[in-house]
């Protein structure tokens, strides 16, 4: 494979200064994906927010075109990955030097120092790192198995050396493995290694990978169309850990005495130290669940074993993991049905704090990525369709907020 693309820029090349957002103190809601002169997106929607642990940048894609000046990539529902400074009231186009395509799924290193994210180039999708002091930006998804040309979906260690991401391929894929596979790249020594384990059955494939701060450990999901994992034919998909300094694989979605979990398991976090991975299910032999449960969250001890179920606000069974903090002690949920909203859950009190409240202080549906909660849950960012979470929301997009928790 060719050697990494550099690309050189000045740290705030591509970065526009705007109306620092308003102070307070106390619980509230700041709309971030806004124009230089503080005036709302208009072009299309943002998504797919994350936030660094000091809460300065926040990160996200968007199909705006009024964001930065100059924005010229034109096209239907064309996306750009921007990077917000919330210290300086400055935003910046990422992936600017990289010419039209889309660009997405952006994420920030625990240090703040650097941002990931997905970029289409000549019709492929590659996985890019972006140093946010000095605006370089390196492509890292090279050195993978033959055939494995492209990436996507990245992830960051604390200090952005390790480096997880979906490698794709250009041709047809391997017999056994149907959606790529998961890889590691060390920025420091210039290697990729593989960290998804090798299919025992035809027709696997590999995506959602989450890596632990020191880089040592990787989760991801297996998932096949025709169902008939382990645990039956229900099983659909399952959560796998990747030690890579043992080369152990390990079965995250079973009960505490090893039995693989009887229906498909979705969307793995695992929290910075790497003790704990969540994951939502729908088995209901994981641990007992009532008979009519549809799905729950569940966190897995990858040090003693245990595995508990996380109960939504009165029960809620459509509950969804979206981030975990750094000790595993606090969930960023969301729900749907009945129930609906955002939330962080204080494992440890059993406290739940609605982070989407409307302008009337009532839940407002929302969703966020596995970077959108700051460490101590006192932040998070968010996107929600919704016009009332704000005063004078009036551009019908999907926005991207930030809520000041406490």
């Amino acid at each position: 494979m060719a050697a990494s693309v550099l690309i050189g820029a000045v740290a705030l090349s591509g970065a526009y200064a705007s109306p620092v957002a308003a102070g307070g103190h106390g619980p509230r809601t700041e709309r971030v994906n806004t124009a230089p002169d503080g005036s709302e997106a208009v072009g299309g929607g943002s998504f797919n927010a994350a936030i660094s642990p000091d809460g300065r940048y926040v990160a996200f894609d968007s199909e705006a075109d009024n964001l930065v000046p100059g924005d010229d990539n034109d096209g239907t529902l064309a996306h750009d990955v921007f990077l917000r400074d919330r210290r300086t009231g400055t935003t910046r186009r990422l992936n600017a030097p990289l010419g039209p395509g889309n660009a997405d799924f952006a994420t920030i290193s625990a240090d703040g120092r650097h941002v990931a994210f997905n970029a289409e180039t000549n019709g492929t999708y590659h996985v890019y790192v972006y140093e946010i002091r000095t605006g370089r930006l390196e492509r890292v998804d090279l050195d993978m198995d033959a055939g494995f040309t492209g990436g996507e979906t990245p992830a960051l260690s604390a200090d952005g050396r390790y480096v997880a991401y979906l490698g794709r391929q250009a041709t047809d894929p391997p017999p056994n493995e149907e959606f790529g596979r998961i890889y590691v790249r060390d920025r420091k020594t210039g290697t990729t290694r593989r960290a998804s384990r090798v299919p025992a059955r035809e027709g696997r494939g590999y995506d959602s990978p989450r890596i632990s701060a020191d880089g040592s450990k990787v989760a991801y999901r297996e998932r096949s169309r025709r169902g008939g994992g382990p645990g039956g034919e229900r099983d659909w998909a399952d959560i796998h850990l990747a030690d890579l300094r043992t080369g152990e694989q390990r079965q995250i979605d079973t009960t505490a005495d090893g039995r693989p979990a009887t229906s498909g398991s979705t969307d793995p976090l695992i929290s910075a130290d790497g003790r704990t991975v969540a994951f939502n299910s729908s088995a209901k032999n994981i641990v007992p669940v009532p008979d009519e449960a549809r799905s729950y969250v569940f966190l897995r001890d990858t040090r003693t074993g245990a595995v508990r179920r996380v109960d939504g606000i009165n029960g809620n069974q459509y509950a969804t993991a979206d981030a975990i903090g750094p000790d595993g002690r606090r969930l960023l949920l969301h729900y749907s049905g009945a129930a609906y909203g955002l939330y962080v859950k204080d494992l440890r009190t059993g406290k739940d704090t609605l982070v989407s409240p409307g302008t009337d202080g009532k839940p407002r549906a929302a969703t966020a990525g596995p970077d959108g909660m700051t460490p101590d849950g006192r932040k998070a960012v968010f996107a929600s369709h919704l016009d009332d979470l704000v005063a004078g929301d009036t551009n019908h997009e999907t926005d991207v907020f930030l809520r000041h928790i406490r």
